[in-house]
């Protein structure tokens, strides 16, 4: 199963579009840039830059309906933030990290989120973002949705390129807050290793939860052989036969069964579109 269960539709699409239209321009609040930082650098077409931005969150705001307060949003539910890009439209964006600390010694008023985004050429939503410096400020806010989340101690987690910026805290949620046999197994296509980021976040997963977080990398365009040969490294695309080898064979392993399984999928649809 997928590891969210949709509720009650809220409507039809140009009924939600004209409602996300309306909340943009009555309860976006201006949100300032504090932090750019790049990931990914640019190789022309070969390989598009990756930035994080971090954003202050706005204090002392008041939100109504679907739309609410950025310090609320629930990642492990797939909330959202919307940036509302002028001339344009609310664009949704995950949050990849929600740092709220008022009282904290270590990190004292941090009051902060982070969007990590691929800039694309001729992207209107993207390249906005992109040409945004530290200190401006953009129209944001929280929106809230229905979903309840399905159980199970097997998280299986497919990012498609950038999607890792979803399942990662996703699968970060599920080790802290979820049993403790839950198992937790990623794979991230991506074209090369220098399409990938976060090794930092990923190596600590995997000493803290030894036994129980996988990284599974599959590369399609990787021709050095070191990156090929290192461990939890598979060479293709995403097909049938490659969910099977990855998934499967580890819920055994593991000593679970297809029942003990939820299922995340995160990215674009054109990557999607190509897996056989």
């Amino acid at each position: 199963p997928q590891i969210f269960k949709n509720s009650k539709s809220l409507g039809n699409v140009s009924t939600m579009g004209m409602i996300i239209s309306g909340l943009a321009s009555i309860f976006g609040k201006p949100t300032k840039l504090i932090r750019k930082t790049l990931l990914v650098s640019e190789d022309g077409l070969n390989r598009l830059p990756v930035y994080t931005l971090t954003f202050e969150i706005p204090r002392n705001v008041t939100y109504f309906g679907m739309a609410k307060p950025l310090e609320h949003i629930r990642i492990e539910y797939g909330e959202v933030v919307k940036m509302v890009i002028p001339g344009y439209k609310p664009k949704s964006y995950s949050v990849s990290a929600l740092r709220v600390n008022n009282d904290n010694d270590n990190h004292p008023n941090e009051y902060e989120f982070d969007v990590t985004v691929k800039i694309y050429p001729n992207g209107r939503a993207s390249g906005y973002l992109d040409r945004m410096k530290v200190g401006d400020t953009i129209r944001a806010f929280g929106m809230a949705n229905r979903k309840t989340r399905s159980c199970g101690t097997f998280f299986g987690g497919v990012a498609f390129g950038v999607g890792i910026t979803e399942i990662l805290p996703m699968a970060r949620y599920e080790l802290e807050n979820g049993a403790t046999n839950t198992k937790v197994v990623v794979l991230w296509a991506s074209r090369t290793k220098a399409d990938t980021f976060w090794h930092e976040d990923i190596h600590e997963l995997k000493t803290v939860y030894r036994d129980r977080f996988e990284m599974v990398h599959l590369y399609s365009r990787e021709t050095e052989r070191k990156n090929l040969e290192e461990k939890g490294v598979l060479q293709g695309r995403i097909d049938a036969t490659l969910l099977k080898e990855v998934f499967e064979t580890r819920l055994s392993n593991a000593g679970m069964e297809r029942d003990d399984a939820k299922f995340l999928v995160i990215g674009t649809r054109s990557m999607m579109n190509m897996t056989n």
